[in-house]
């Protein structure tokens, strides 16, 4: 079980990236990082409902030379007033993602409430992945 410092040190980088994303006018990276240097790309999107849980599934590809290993998505999500209300990751489908593979992925938040808006980003034992997102309508989605 994380600790709650780890808990609230991984909080405080969603909500942080959350607002970097957000203050863009064109969102292209979840991160920071250059186009060039994303070695993952979202090709699909969509959130559901069902009952008190919230669901985020989409496709990932790897766009990187080498292949990746253990990815995880992380998916952040955000009440009306911006507050952080929940947070969930889990693998995607395949464990070890070769150059050029899609793999679809899952997240799903049990006692979500009501969400506003949710961010995502894939992550690695190493860290955050940066991703382009290949999408027609960028990288935070709206619920409203």
């Amino acid at each position: 079980m994380p600790s709650n410092a780890a808990v609230g040190l991984f909080l405080l980088g969603a909500a942080a990236a959350f607002v970097v994303a957000a203050s863009r006018e064109t969102p292209r990276a979840v991160s920071g990082h250059s186009q060039a240097a994303a070695p993952l790309e979202l090709l699909a999107l969509e959130h559901d409902r069902d009952d008190e849980s919230f669901i985020v599934r989409g496709i990932v590809r790897n766009s990187a030379a080498a292949a990746v290993s253990g990815l995880t998505a992380d998916v952040s999500v955000f009440g009306a007033q911006g507050e952080l209300m929940t947070t969930g990751h889990a693998a995607v489908a395949a464990p070890d993602l070769a150059p050029g593979e899609e793999t679809p992925f899952v997240v799903i938040m049990w006692m979500a409430g009501t969400v506003d808006r949710y961010h995502l980003s894939f992550r690695t034992a190493a860290g955050v992945m940066p991703h382009l997102d290949r999408r027609a309508h960028g990288v935070l989605a709206g619920l409203s």
